[in-house]
């Protein structure tokens, strides 16, 4: 099954995104030809909606100030 997974280069550090079977270990770098290793990297979420902390503090906020108005 082909994924995405960051790959780091051993030589000149440069960090890619590459599809690749999700067996493979290592790719070749963009930048300097050598290889990369696969990295794991910390996943980015952003929740919305009600019954999130940061959705329900904005709104508590919101409504206090218009309270104070």
């Amino acid at each position: 099954m082909i994924r995405r997974y960051d790959f780091k280069c051993i030589t000149c550090d440069h960090i890619e995104e590459q599809w690749v079977d999700h067996t493979d270990l290592f790719a070749t770098c963009p930048e300097c030809g050598d290889t990369a290793q696969r990295i794991i990297s910390s996943v980015s979420s952003h929740f919305v909606g009600t019954g999130w902390p940061d959705a329900d503090d904005k709104w508590a906020r919101d409504h206090e100030r218009a309270a104070r108005k």
